[in-house]
Formats: structure tokens, sequence, C-alpha cells
């Protein structure tokens, strides 16, 4: 479950457990009991305080809960949209693969199966069942493009190790050769 979600459902099983029946009738039957009418009247007066401010935040989270939600659909006229321009891009990179591979037709036939399938019905009706498109396919697809990106950056990293080795080499070859070697030991003892 997203981390907003678990957030907002403690939240409102915080405010459901204070708002329970039982706690406020055992909270009006204390104070019967009492029969104290100012002190009554200002414990009246609390527990209705409270239970405005837990309404309030009952309907702050039902708000978030909506945002969130709405925040996970693909409206209609996206769904038009990907569709007017995503397929005209596929198929174009099926033509310039196809003079290349003769292979390609399988590729073609999958996508005359897969166009049906980003209509706005399609898309709608898998929506209602749950399916999240931007969790399933914009998540994975934003993390693959991230990491081709990163691949092709030099990070300091290997700029790093790329030295180290050349360093050990180095050493390796100091100690193949025994003139270079004590020339080595006779530098580094008087640098002590």
């Amino acid at each position: 479950m997203d981390p907003e979600f678990q957030s907002l459902t403690l939240q409102l099983a915080d405010a459901a457990i204070r708002n329970s029946a039982r706690e406020i009738i055992e909270r009006v039957s204390v104070l019967r009991v009492k029969k104290k009418d100012q002190e009554t009247i200002a414990e009246m007066d609390q527990i209705i305080n409270d239970l405005i401010a837990d309404k309030s935040e009952i309907l702050r989270i039902a708000q978030a809960y909506q945002d969130e939600l709405v925040a996970q659909r693909i409206s209609d006229e996206d769904v038009e949209f990907i569709t007017a321009n995503i397929i005209p891009v596929f198929k174009t990179l099926i033509e310039s693969a196809s003079a290349d591979n003769p292979k390609t037709a399988n590729t073609e036939t999958m996508l005359k199966l897969m166009t049906p399938l980003l209509s706005v019905e399609t898309v709608t009706i898998l929506q209602l069942l749950g399916f999240n498109f931007r969790t399933a396919i914009g998540l994975p697809l934003t993390d693959l493009v991230g990491n081709a990106i990163r691949s092709r950056v030099p990070s300091d990293d290997s700029a790093l190790r790329k030295l180290e080795m050349a360093r050990e080499i180095v050493i390796y070859e100091i100690a193949k050769d025994p003139d270079a070697y004590a020339r080595l030991g006779s530098l580094t003892s008087r640098q002590q």
C-alpha cells in the first residue's frame, strides 16, 4: 500500500476510535452521575468541540483520499491524447526497424493487437477494476529511462576506480622489476 494511503488510513482509524458511540456514551454517563451543572455543561461543550474537530479531520482525510485516487486515474482526454500520439510513434519505429529486420512482421501484428487496448473504454474498465497505469507503466518506465541516462553519464566513482586500477597495475609492474622496486623502497624510506 502507498505510504500516503497508509498514513491516511491510520488517521481515519484514530478518528473513528475517538468518535465511537460507546466512547461518547461513557463520557456522557460519567457527566450525568456527577450532577454538577457547570462542570457538566463544560464537559458537554468539550465533547461537542471534539466531535466537530474530528468531523473536520475526517473530511480532510476523505478529501486527501479523493485527491490520491484522482491523481492515479487517467482521464478520458488523457487516454485519447496518448492513443492519438503513441500509436503513430510505435508505427514509425516498427517501419524503420522492418527495413533492417524482416522479423518485424510479428511486431506489427502485436501492435495491431495492442491498439484496441489503448482505448478509452478499455482503460476505464481496467481502472474500475483497480489497475493503476501510472504505477504499473509510469514508474517502471521512469526507472528505465533514469537508469539509461545514469549509465551514459560517467560518474566520479568510475573515474576513481580507473585511477585505482591504474595505480595497482603500476605497483605490479614495479614489483616485477627488482631495480624499480629498490628505488621505490629507497624513496619511501627517505620520506619517513
